[in-house]
């Protein structure tokens, strides 16, 4: 016995109604989901057959192959969205920002850095003993820590040249109160220390993260399950300035950060939140697969499956091939699409076809739509949920000075509006970046993932408590600051870190010295001499120094 079906692409298809697949065929995913959540009568095999990850057919399916129309077009009514979107709990009216910070950055993770940070200068300095002039090392603990990242989210407010001149005590203009929290030299000592992982741990491969790696895994996990996005998202890269040498180091002419680390982001299209990220370090050896651009986009919306997302993405990423293996696990893409991907509608290809300016022409195929758009130059965007007759309008200027409303493909009205999401979430980040310079790369990376953790934070205050965070922290140099000082709370510095107390030392037998008049071809002054001279007395050069001991002449005689 033969039935037809009424598929959603408005195919007839006749199929034999004793066959094994006709359930498979003639299921609704909608009804699939719900019957597999209300654990009705739906069978396991099917859903297996249709949705399981380790199938080879899987990824390789691409709709029913109808061929791409340009009229009569089936109507498109995509499902809705199956998450609820906001912050994963409530938060009290009286939370400080400190509250909803620790959500993403908790305790465990403060632990994690002050043990890391102690290992590592205990490791260094059984390695290289530093100078008995050095200043002293006491470790840390969590509230020194929480002080010490406090004052890093200062000095990305308070903008100064170098790092010591936060410490200034002349010029009272340009005087802190950074003296009365931490001194300079513990400060510059945690600084130096600071690390997340131990280097002396085997490794089994080989990580070019490794030094980053813990942070890392640890923000992914707490962005994703603190905040849930409201159902339309961007993905897109984003860059972490870094001009020193990296083998990962990036080129991108056409971002205002051309030198640095690439991330690929995935971020909520209105807010900027940032919801998860990785750091691309190149090709990966032995990846087999779609493309780049393919497993990005499934890798960053994996948790996001089966819920009708809407994921927005530019032309590096979008494909037919990409949009259709999106949908089938249930995820909805929009993007712009360059000319020269493969399956594209050869009728809508800018090299055939000629339009005016601000016309357009749609084609469909399946659940997807594409459409060639002449603007000042043309654009083709493709969608697997707008439905082709739908219309929207954007501001263009055509010759005139004022803005005029254009009529277009409502997919090109949607994606200008939400393709704005990593963009929007670099913004916020760089107006407040600390940005001292270091040779480590991974320095870069820990202030930006911090940042992150602020600017994410900010998101869920604002949408827990709308009311009290406009009336509190309007806006996020506000927040910024108060978190500042919820970090450092109470902690108080002690008097400044000393050196190492020479008149206690053994005395050094003395030694005689024949002091040369012209020791040096050139007048230098001693590295001892300038160790303990007092802050902001120059040491004087000279030529003259004892040819026993290859030092100047003043230390030479007070030794």
């Amino acid at each position: 016995m033969n039935r037809t079906l009424d598929l959603s692409d408005g195919s007839d298809i006749e199929v034999d109604s004793d066959a094994d697949d006709v359930n498979l065929l003639g299921t609704n995913l909608e009804d699939v989901d719900r019957d597999r959540n209300n654990n009705e009568t739906l069978n396991d095999d099917i859903w297996l057959r249709f949705f399981d990850d380790d199938q080879d057919y899987q990824d390789d399916f691409e709709g029913f192959q109808n061929d791409w129309v340009t009229e009569m077009f089936s109507p498109r009514l995509p499902n809705g969205y199956t998450k609820r979107g906001g912050p994963a709990e409530l938060h009290p009216e009286e939370a400080r920002p400190a509250h909803y910070f620790d959500l993403l950055w908790g305790q465990d993770f403060w632990d994690i850095l002050v043990e890391e940070t102690n290992r590592y200068a205990d490791q260094q300095r059984a390695e290289n003993p530093p100078s008995r002039f050095a200043p002293k090392w006491t470790p840390v603990d969590k509230p020194t820590m929480k002080a010490f990242v406090g004052l890093t989210f200062v000095m990305g407010i308070l903008r100064l040249p170098a790092r010591n001149d936060f410490w200034r005590t002349s010029k009272r203009m340009f005087t802190t109160s950074f003296n009365s929290i931490m001194p300079r030299d513990r400060f510059n000592l945690i600084w130096h220390y600071l690390h997340l992982t131990d280097n002396q741990q085997p490794q089994e491969t080989p990580d070019k993260l490794r030094k980053i790696r813990p942070m890392m895994t640890y923000l992914n996990d707490k962005f994703m399950n603190a905040y849930t996005p409201y159902g339309n998202v961007t993905v897109d890269e984003s860059m972490v300035k870094f001009k020193g040498r990296l083998g990962f180091r990036q080129y991108l002419p056409s971002k205002p950060i051309k030198w640095g680390i690439k991330l690929w982001a995935l971020a909520e299209s209105t807010t900027g939140y940032l919801h998860r990220f990785q750091i691309y370090t190149g090709r990966e050896e032995g990846v087999q697969g779609k493309g780049l651009s393919h497993r990005v986009v499934h890798e960053l919306t994996n948790h996001l499956r089966f819920s009708n997302v809407r994921v927005f993405m530019d032309n590096f990423y979008s494909s037919p091939d990409l949009f259709t293996s999106l949908l089938n696990v249930g995820i909805y893409a929009c993007g712009t699409v360059r000319s020269n991907r493969k399956g594209l509608p050869p009728q809508l290809l800018p090299k055939i076809v000629k339009l005016p300016k601000h016309e357009f022409k749609v084609a469909q195929k399946d659940d997807v739509m594409a459409c060639c758009w002449q603007d000042t130059k043309p654009v083709m965007v493709l969608s697997s949920f707008h439905d082709p007759d739908a219309v929207g309008t954007v501001n263009r200027r055509s010759g005139n000075s004022q803005q005029q409303r254009v009529r277009v493909p409502k997919a090109i009205e949607d994606y200008q509006r939400h393709m704005k999401g990593v963009d929007l979430f670099d913004q916020m980040v760089g107006y407040y970046m600390p940005n001292h310079r270091s040779r480590k790369w991974w320095r870069r990376l820990f202030h930006h993932m911090q940042m992150s953790a602020a600017h994410n934070a900010y998101i869920i205050a604002r949408d827990s408590n709308p009311e009290v965070i406009q009336r509190e922290w309007p806006q996020f140099q506000d927040f910024v600051e108060d978190l500042a000082e919820d970090l450092i709370g109470n902690y108080k510095a002690s008097r400044a870190a000393p050196l190492t107390n020479i008149e206690n030392l053994p005395p050094v037998p003395r030694e005689q010295h024949e002091i040369k008049s012209k020791l040096f071809e050139k007048k230098k002054s001693c590295m001892e001499c300038r160790s303990r001279a007092a802050v902001g007395v120059r040491v004087r050069a000279t030529q003259s120094g004892c040819s026993t001991c290859n030092q100047c002449s003043k230390f030479a005689v007070a030794r």
